[in-house]
């Protein structure tokens, strides 16, 4: 229970990666604030199998895409969390892309582009601005980003850039963060067996082709990611800041 006595916030946390990260940190004792914009159940359902295992958590529906949202769900962490500073962990995670190839270059439309620009890209820069006088020195920030941060992805051209300038808030908000104790690191998954890649994984052929070209030999599962930032926000950790963490199982090496 290394965790133990420590309060997280994990957005976009009802399903896939934010969810297993929620699990992860509860299970080794962290007190977990489990936001979501529309999975009511999901969310609910989750902080109930946590609180079966003997874990603390509660659901905090907000639409982090907007100001008016994000204020909401750091007031529904304080009223349960406490007085400022109350939060230890805090894990960016909520994001959104395009039904195949919606997000391209050619395709994408401005109502798309807009909002994953605000989930992607102005959620977590705004968060962590709210954040820093709710923070305690010592504590740790994980932004979820991509592989796409790195590489060309036409068919998620639009998707890939915001993970791209989430690479350089990683890297500033690190920097500001460093007098207090507190690290900023962002993990980048490859290729993981969500709802969010579903389009992808129902295309014949494609996980095979992944694997081949994937040194591990399989597309990852939602754990994996959550292990690596459970690497992160261990007391161990105290000197690693500023990095991109890729957990791919070697994808694009």
């Amino acid at each position: 229970m290394e965790l133990s006595g420590k309060t997280a916030l994990v957005t976009g946390a009802s399903r896939g990666i934010g969810a297993a990260i929620a699990r992860r940190l509860a299970k080794v004792g962290a007190h977990v604030a489990i936001n979501y914009a529309t999975s009511k159940d999901a969310a609910e359902a989750l902080v109930a199998e946590i609180a079966e295992a003997g874990g603390r958590a509660f659901a905090v529906q907000a639409d982090v895409g907007t100001m008016t949202g994000i204020e909401a769900m750091l007031a529904g962490c304080d009223a349960i969390f406490g007085a400022a500073p109350s939060v230890d962990i805090l894990v960016n995670n909520a994001g959104i892309g395009g039904a195949g190839d919606s997000g391209s270059l050619a395709k994408c439309s401005e109502a798309l582009f807009d909002r994953m620009i605000a989930v992607n890209q102005k959620a977590p820069h705004f968060i962590t601005q709210l954040c820093l006088e709710r923070l305690r020195d010592g504590g740790r920030i994980v932004n979820i980003g991509s592989l796409g941060g790195r590489s060309a992805l036409p068919p998620f051209a639009a998707y890939a850039a915001t993970k791209r300038a989430l690479q350089s808030l990683t890297m500033s908000t690190a920097v500001v963060l460093a007098p207090r104790g507190i690290t900023c690191n962002l993990v980048a998954p490859g290729a993981v067996d969500t709802e969010f890649n579903s389009v992808l994984i129902e295309r014949p052929g494609w996980v095979e082709s992944v694997e081949k070209l994937t040194p591990m030999k399989r597309i990852g599962v939602p754990e994996d990611i959550a292990d690596a930032v459970m690497m992160l926000v261990r007391d161990d950790a105290h000197w690693v800041t500023g990095q991109i963490v890729e957990a791919s199982g070697g994808l694009f090496l």
